[in-house]
């Protein structure tokens, strides 16, 4: 084998690792997790949309399409900062969009290129459904995250990695009195729950 050949296969070798890696690296949604996610879609009565805060590569975007009647909207909310392949925040957007392509044109899912706190501010749509937040996973943006999802009273609220490895999110998660229910890292709040307003918020007291 010539040094030339040597190093292309040492080069493939490295790519396939880290590929490997970054897909199959502990936070991506598990076939248990897919489950219950896709029964709480299904479970719904409301005839308000879905949003989802973290797209990544849009894998739990297609569990709840798969679940969900095709007239009810989903709106799926990312800035793109972040992906483990180590893509620019263009690239990660551009192949994001092109798996999800065909579900934006038949499937009533709109996909938003926009940070959080932004989407939260300027939402002005229904009262959604059900949320799934599945974004940046400090105790202080898990929280941010909740007190949004929690004004919307009996929405579906769900989240992913709940999990030791994210101890912010268990944290934020148990101040509404934990998991309604689990499965693996993915848990669903009691419906109703929420933080009271004001002052109250930053102490952390339930309603």
């Amino acid at each position: 084998m010539s040094l030339r050949s040597h190093a292309r296969q040492i080069v493939r070798q490295l790519a396939f690792r880290d590929v490997r890696h970054a897909l199959t690296t502990p936070g991506q949604i598990s076939i248990r997790e897919a489950k219950l996610l896709a029964e709480l879609v299904k479970s719904l009565d409301d005839p308000g949309p879905i949003v989802e805060i973290g797209t990544l590569f849009g894998w739990s975007t297609r569990v709840m399409i798969l679940a969900k009647p095709q007239e009810t909207e989903l709106i799926t909310v990312d800035s793109y900062g972040w992906n483990p392949l180590g893509l620019s925040e263009s690239e990660h957007f551009d192949v994001t969009s092109a798996i999800l392509a065909e579900s934006k044109l038949h499937l009533n899912v709109s996909q938003i290129r926009q940070h959080k706190a932004d989407f939260f501010r300027t939402y002005s749509g229904a009262k959604p459904a059900l949320i799934f937040l599945d974004a940046i996973h400090s105790y202080e943006e898990t929280r941010k995250d909740l007190e949004w999802a929690t004004q919307f009273k009996n929405s579906v609220i769900c989240l992913h990695d709940y999990t030791n490895l994210w101890p912010g999110v268990i944290q934020a998660v148990d101040e509404l009195g934990g998991p309604h229910r689990i499965e693996g890292s993915l848990c669903a709040l009691r419906q109703g729950v929420g933080y009271e307003a004001a002052g109250n918020i930053a102490h952390g007291q339930l309603t």
